[in-house]
């Protein structure tokens, strides 16, 4: 005798029910759901079957370009909230470093209290760099758009000798 779990453990629920509420919730599901507030699906599909693909005198090539427009776009503001996040942190260890270590009756103590201390940090250094930061995301963003020579600034070559006879 094989068995089936799913529709066995379903006859079986429909078996303890109450025989009114099982026809009422099935006679529900034989309806189908009422469309939620606005159109229907098939109203939108019909909607949108009535508007042109292109507007006039637009080619697949401005088409294109719109669409990749759109695209760098959001991808520029995902790589502005990663920098401003990567501020943030760096803010956050600041700080974190400048808050008072022996505060146990503003934190608390033990493990509760270095975990109140660093949300705390952490929270600080989010508005912080919400707020404008200190340039570190700024100039990680015009050091990306300017390539990768930019990243690091060009120190003068000066030889061993030099570097020795400053010392």
């Amino acid at each position: 005798m094989a068995i089936s779990p799913p529709s066995d453990i379903i006859n079986d629920v429909a078996r303890a029910a109450d025989p009114t509420r099982l026809q009422a919730a099935s006679r529900k599901l034989m309806e189908g759901a009422s469309p939620a507030e606005g159109a229907s699906f098939d109203d939108a599909v019909k909607e949108a079957a009535d508007k042109p693909l292109m507007m006039p005198g637009a080619d697949i090539y401005s088409i294109r370009n719109s669409l990749r427009n759109d695209a760098e776009t959001v991808n520029a503001g995902k790589v502005r909230k990663a920098h401003q996040e990567f501020e943030a942190y760096i803010l956050q260890t600041f700080v974190e470093s400048m808050l008072p270590k022996d505060a146990e009756n503003t934190y608390g103590k033990g493990n509760a209290g270095s975990i109140w201390k660093s949300m705390l940090a952490e929270q600080i250094g989010g508005q912080l760099s919400k707020a404008g930061g200190i340039g570190i995301a700024e100039r990680l963003l015009d050091a990306r758009k300017q390539g990768p020579s930019a990243v690091a600034p060009q120190m003068p070559v000066q030889s061993m000798s030099t570097l020795l006879g400053k010392v």
